[in-house]
């Protein structure tokens, strides 16, 4: 009889390349440390000021204490942004949906500019579009195509835009390029930044806002007093001690999806380059999708569609895998190879 409580091999274990999460172990001194902060969860977090965290993550970008706002995950960036720069919001398609989710809690107009074509992501905002929207996203590098938008086209954008351009860098840890210097250059420029992905804080939800003194003020107007909890408050400090792990997770990974990418190309299917920690693949058509989708949900490999809710302006025809860890990539393209083979 089996031993039901021995753990099985990993190759037969669920494989879950969704959301795009840090896939890997985290510290294990770190996690005790963070721990230990559990015997004050009966006291507030700092509140509205949060200079200890400030201090902590204005060391870590660059910048002064003034330029930093904690939120409760970038999701709140994006959300209160949102609710102070109202009017028309410019969205470069496919990305992020929470851009266009929370202009439409807002009730904001809102203009989906085509990005993608012919598989090559190019931000292509007109002159028209750059004078009349009050807001302007940037994902980079995208989501879900893992795109890096060259930084002198956002600094064209910057120098074109009436309204406020917001560029997403919550992806920065893997890309290793910001514009972080240039938010004192231009006055309507912020910047998001999370410890979800890169740092495996996702359910803590730490974000922060970067940018001029004002543009952080008129932020933190629209944001809750208690934005950010004891432990993710506590959690910076403690995860920054440990950099240099994280550093070799990243070049870890970054080799993984480019190996993934050249794999998935060779066995004919259209792997996106990426500078994220996930890859996007595209496929002929919805029903070679559904196919595609079906055969490795069935082999226990869950991974995200394009007709799933977290993308905008993404076709049917696309696949994006989170890039987890070794095993479980080998174990994709092991699956997809089988698929090749029966199709």
């Amino acid at each position: 009889m089996r031993d039901k409580t021995k753990k099985e091999s990993p190759k037969k274990e669920k494989i879950f390349l969704t959301q795009s999460y840090f896939k890997y172990p985290l510290p294990e001194e770190m996690l005790r440390e963070l721990a230990e902060e559990l015997k004050d969860i009966n006291l507030y977090p700092s509140g509205g000021d949060y200079t200890e965290l400030r201090q902590v993550l204005a060391k870590y970008v660059g910048v002064k204490i003034e330029n930093i706002l904690p939120t409760n995950g970038s999701d709140e960036v994006i959300e209160i942004v949102s609710r102070a720069f109202k009017g028309e919001v410019l969205i470069p398609i496919p990305t992020f949906s929470q851009y266009e989710a929370s202009a439409d809690r807002g009730g904001l107009s809102k203009i989906l500019v085509n990005c993608l074509h012919d598989g090559e992501y190019t931000i292509n905002y007109s002159a028209q579009q750059l004078k009349s929207a009050s807001l302007i996203w940037i994902c980079n590098p995208n989501n879900p195509t893992g795109t890096r938008i060259p930084r002198e086209k956002i600094i064209d954008i910057l120098q074109r835009a009436e309204g406020i351009v917001v560029v997403d860098e919550c992806n920065y840890e893997y890309l290793g390029e910001t514009i972080v210097d240039l938010i004192d250059k231009y006055e309507n420029l912020i910047i998001s930044r999370s410890f979800s992905k890169n740092y495996g804080l996702a359910g803590l939800r730490l974000g922060f806002a970067i940018s001029n003194l004002q543009n952080i003020k008129k932020l933190a107007a629209f944001g809750q007093h208690f934005s950010v909890n004891r432990i993710a408050e506590k959690s910076a400090a403690k995860v920054l001690k440990y950099l240099d792990y994280y550093q070799e997770v990243w070049e870890k990974m970054k080799k993984l999806r480019d190996k993934f990418v050249w794999q998935i190309n060779e066995l004919g299917f259209s792997a996106y380059d990426s500078q994220a920690n996930f890859v996007l693949v595209e496929f002929k058509d919805k029903k070679k999708t559904e196919r595609v989708w079906k055969y490795l949900k069935e082999k226990g490999i869950y991974t995200l569609a394009g007709w799933e809710n977290e993308f905008s302006g993404l076709g049917d025809q696309f696949i994006r895998f989170t890039i987890g860890e070794e095993w479980e990539m080998d174990k994709v393209v092991e699956v997809l190879f089988d698929y090749v083979k029966r199709n």
